[in-house]
């Protein structure tokens, strides 16, 4: 897991540095989005797989944009919590991750509309912790995702653009840090559409 970083961190480097190189002559736009939409999760654990209903989610990302190629860092988080109540006493289960990741995107204008399509890669860092009477307990753990990319958006104006996206994620998913003995490969595949604001500076 720490090599995957390494390569992920140093790719990201690397993209930023020849995106700069080959467009020197080229009008480069920035700005800020936010993202909306649902993911659908296909998972794979030792002899059990099983298909997630969807859910929700937000990200904001900040947009680097030239004539043929994209690059969006897009950073997201999830939180679920759940309090439950029984003779024995009461519980509170709590699960959250911070998704940290990019697009990168060839890019193709045309008219008002750019279109785009590439890799989504990035980094899944998960914890989550439960608390039953005097028991408490929590873990974490750090995922590794890829997968292609293909959206469009449509410039209303100079500076706004509205526009989807469609994602497939494959997920190595590693073990969390507490002291189950139980040694899990898990993997997953997942879906997402959705709908993303720009706003260009």
């Amino acid at each position: 897991m720490k090599r995957i970083k390494r390569l992920f961190c140093i790719g990201l480097v690397f993209i930023i540095v020849m995106e700069t190189n080959a467009q020197e002559t080229a009008k480069i736009r920035t700005g800020f989005g936010v993202t909306f939409g649902k993911e659908l999760f296909l998972f794979d654990e030792g002899d059990a797989s099983g298909l997630t209903l969807p859910f929700d989610f937000a990200n904001v990302s900040v947009v680097i944009r030239g004539t043929k190629f994209r690059l969006e860092p897009r950073l997201g988080y999830f939180r679920f919590s759940r309090s439950s109540s029984t003779s024995f006493g009461s519980g509170k289960f709590t699960f959250s991750n911070w998704r940290l990741g990019a697009l990168v995107a060839a890019n193709k204008i045309k008219g008002s509309t750019n279109y785009y399509y590439g890799a989504n890669l990035g980094l899944i860092f998960t914890s989550q912790s439960s608390n039953f009477g005097s028991d408490s307990d929590s873990e974490s753990k750090t995922d590794f995702f890829i997968g292609p990319a293909i959206g469009g958006e449509h410039m209303f104006s100079e500076n706004f653009s509205l526009g989807g996206e469609i994602q497939v994620n494959y997920i190595s998913m590693g073990e969390f840090n507490g002291e189950s003995s139980i040694d899990v490969s898990q993997t997953a595949i997942s879906t997402r559409g959705m709908i993303v604001v720009r706003w260009y500076l």
